[in-house]
């Protein structure tokens, strides 16, 4: 296991300083001069303060050297100054970060704890009314656009019944109860489209595993259908079910735009939409990197876990 855990860091690491890379020289092919985005019409009239800003925030150096300052930042956690704002990346980057992570976590939370069963009603009862319903209620869950599910919640929550505020963010410091309040729609959102891609790889999985060999011994020998699927066929069939859940989990912390939009919430997907806007270059360099580093983080995590769950993902890895 620990030769397994170095492998992965090491890969890791690896995929990291290649995001760098790619990061750094996708945001320079951008088109447009952030410095005459931030003068704005004084970079026609004065072209010296467009050279001295450029200077100022070393634009004017060839690429190479450009990016061996912003990496020799990045070793010492300083990841530039935004050109909007003048704040630094890595502050903005510590306040959008959390909240993003916080609604992705409580929407898989919710997937997670409501597809589950569902996908093992649909296997378990399969051919019968309640296998039926679970599969519908899975394809519903997928197959509605988060944008439309959201307006639904709070057409129903919020403007309906009047439980929820329908949009805003509250810091948990301020009032932890309003917080959790203005979590649950978008939480709610994102854990209900989710939920119908887990119920169907868990139906699918589950399905799977019930045929193998080492289910039907366990039949063979007595033991019941339920403790069968619990002891020997759950187990198995939730490796797959981890893979997507830590899949999807990187795919959201970039993809939650239209539900940070819809309901408010200031996360890290709307600052990289308003920084890529502005042209501010360090901010979304920046912003990337930190979702690079984060879906790298949580594939590693996924790995770790599947791995303690099934020792075959060591061995076909090594």
């Amino acid at each position: 296991m620990f030769a397994f855990i170095v492998r992965r860091l090491a890969t890791s690491l690896i995929s990291l300083a290649m995001a760098a890379g790619v990061v750094f020289i996708a945001i320079h092919m951008l088109p447009g001069d952030p410095v005459a985005i931030m003068l704005g019409e004084q970079a026609g009239s004065d072209p010296e303060a467009v050279a001295r800003v450029r200077a100022q925030l070393g634009l004017d150096q060839p690429l190479g050297t450009q990016f061996a300052h912003w990496v020799a930042g990045l070793a010492s956690g300083d990841m530039g100054t935004s050109l909007r704002t003048g704040e630094a990346v890595s502050t903005e980057l510590a306040r959008r970060i959390p909240r993003s992570l916080e609604l992705i976590v409580a929407g898989l939370f919710i997937a997670v704890a409501l597809g589950v069963p569902l996908g093992v009603v649909a296997a378990r009862e399969r051919g019968r009314v309640a296998g039926g319903a679970a599969a519908v209620i899975a394809v519903l869950g997928f197959s509605s656009p988060v944008f439309v599910l959201g307006i639904i919640l709070i057409l129903i929550f919020s403007l309906g019944l009047g439980w929820l505020p329908s949009s805003g963010y509250i810091p948990f410091s301020d009032d932890p109860a309003l917080h959790l309040m203005s979590l649950a729609l978008p939480a709610l959102t994102v854990g209900l489209n989710f939920m119908g891609v887990v119920a169907r790889m868990m139906r699918a999985s589950l399905v799977d595993t019930m045929s193998k060999d080492y289910v039907k011994l366990a039949r063979a020998k007595g033991m019941s259908r339920s403790a069968a699927i619990r002891r020997h066929a759950l187990p198995n069939a939730m490796v797959p079910v981890v893979a997507i859940v830590g899949i999807r989990a990187g795919s959201m912390l970039g993809g939650t735009v239209i539900i940070e939009a819809l309901f408010d919430w200031p996360g890290l997907s709307s600052l990289l939409v308003s920084a890529s806007f502005a042209r501010d270059y360090p901010v979304i360099q920046g912003s990337l990197l930190a979702v690079f580093a984060i879906f790298i983080l949580i594939s590693l995590s996924i790995d770790l876990i599947q791995a303690s769950i099934d020792p075959r993902t060591r061995r076909q890895t090594s």
